[in-house]
């Protein structure tokens, strides 16, 4: 498996390297971390989605965040004293396999900007056929399958939350994926 071992991370704690984390923040203040994280230098990314609901008779589009409660970052040593001075994180979760999940935020992002339904499940899918797509603008995407109907639920996994992303995609455009 890539990523880095616990005597790696921690050796790279000591020298005052970035690190992957996943910063678990109080309720209802994801986009306030990232506003305090865009003066960093690190990478952060919170993935979102947008929701359109109904208001007093009238339509108003959300951007919510696709796993409340969670900003992933790469930060510095000086970068992570700073984010948790704000007051907004409750704890800071290393990421013992940060390409894994680096890998799996960048199809949870290609399907956001593909899809338009997705939803999250607070399950992962271990079970079932794991297919790749092959057309679309999900292309290339690996995941579970869980069919409904004639359509198919593509979930793909982020295994450090213990979630995954549902989207829905045509069964046509999925072949079976073997590593």
């Amino acid at each position: 498996m890539t990523g880095e071992t616990t005597g790696e991370a921690m050796a790279a704690e000591a020298a005052g390297l970035r690190r992957w984390l996943v910063l678990h923040v109080k309720p209802r203040t994801e986009k306030k971390v990232m506003r305090r994280l865009s003066g960093c230098r690190g990478f952060h990314y919170l993935p979102t989605y947008v929701r359109v609901m109904k208001v007093q008779r009238r339509k108003v589009r959300r951007v919510l965040p696709l796993f409340p409660g969670y900003v992933f970052a790469h930060l510095s040593p000086e970068e992570r004293s700073d984010v948790l001075r704000s007051n907004l994180v409750v704890r800071m979760i290393p990421d013992p396999f940060p390409r894994r999940t680096v890998s799996q935020l960048r199809q949870i992002s290609r399907a956001t900007r593909a899809a338009p339904t997705i939803a999250v499940s607070r399950q992962t899918f271990s079970e079932g056929e794991r297919v790749r797509v092959m057309y679309g603008p999900l292309c290339g995407t690996v995941g579970y399958v869980k069919r409904i109907g004639a359509r198919a639920t593509l979930c793909i996994n982020v295994d450090i939350l213990g979630s995954s992303v549902e989207v829905s995609v045509s069964s046509a455009d999925l072949e079976p994926f073997k590593e």
